[in-house]
């Protein structure tokens, strides 16, 4: 999985440097650089967004951002630690799980594995880290609704710098020194808009829902392991289920009942 999000990685800086170059070829940097411009739309998009969203949240955003990138998801990684965790209980009892549990990298798992340890029973167990779960996607959800909301604006805010422009334009129709510098504030504008939002925003937003679909499918995965770790249930049995799953509506500890997976909610633009 590391070696996938490196090699993403590499092909977006290659082929954004290859469009740097073709864009910038013959021309310096200064011709795509315009103040006026980059104040209506950023600054514009700065205020919405925080006239949409208190700041907690815009920061939770750029901390989900980060993480969707770091790619710690290895499914086979995490059904080894479980099994394992499962055998510690079975044959070693709940001391030595207890000290497994601070080794865990994993945080829905090793807060699942403290639940177990201290003695919570198997439907409290499932309850809790549902509801954790459940936080979690919410959060998700609203980092989501932030680039969303960025990817509606910027467009909108290139198009308003673009009209401001033009309206000075026809105003100052009779001089032709200031036609020049008010037309690269329409262009730009436009262009700064689009780029942000089609080649910025919108892909992240397309990251996250990515990282919070496979987020949800491992919580999953830890969630059942968890409860079977609870009922001492055999390390090869929790890894024969654990293993065969690979799609998400599979997921869940359905055994007795205790909740079904989450669903998602509107992820669409």
């Amino acid at each position: 999985m590391k070696a996938m999000n490196y090699l993403s990685f590499t092909v977006i800086l290659g082929v954004l440097a290859a469009v740097v170059f073709s864009v910038f070829k013959g021309m310096g940097l200064n011709v795509f650089l315009n103040a006026d411009a980059l104040v209506i739309v950023f600054g514009g998009t700065i205020v919405g967004m925080f006239l949409a969203f208190p700041v907690d949240r815009v920061k939770n955003t750029i901390k989900d951002i980060a993480a969707s990138f770091k790619g710690n998801h290895d499914r086979d990684l995490l059904v080894q630690e479980i099994v394992e965790c499962a055998s510690a209980n079975r044959t070693m009892g709940i001391r030595e799980l207890e000290e497994m549990t601070s080794d865990i990298k994993d945080d829905f798992l090793r807060f699942g594995l403290t639940l177990v340890v201290n003695n919570h029973s198997e439907k409290a167990i499932y309850e809790i880290m549902e509801r954790e779960m459940t936080d979690k996607m919410i959060n998700l959800n609203f980092s989501q609704n932030v680039l969303k909301t960025i990817a509606r604006l910027t467009p909108s805010l290139g198009l308003t710098g673009t009209v401001i422009s033009l309206i000075k334009l026809f105003r100052n129709f009779d001089s032709i020194d200031a036609l020049a510098p008010l037309m690269a504030v329409a262009l730009m504008s436009t262009f700064y808009g689009v780029v942000v939002s089609n080649l910025i925003a919108l892909p992240l937003s397309a990251k996250l829902k990515d990282y919070a679909m496979t987020s949800e499918s491992l919580m999953n995965v830890t969630l059942e392991g968890v409860v079977a770790i609870s009922s001492l249930e055999h390390p090869s049995k929790v890894e024969e289920r654990l293993s065969r799953y690979d799609d998400i509506d599979e997921i869940g500890y359905s055994k007795n009942n205790y909740g079904k997976t989450l669903a998602f909610g509107n992820t669409s633009r």
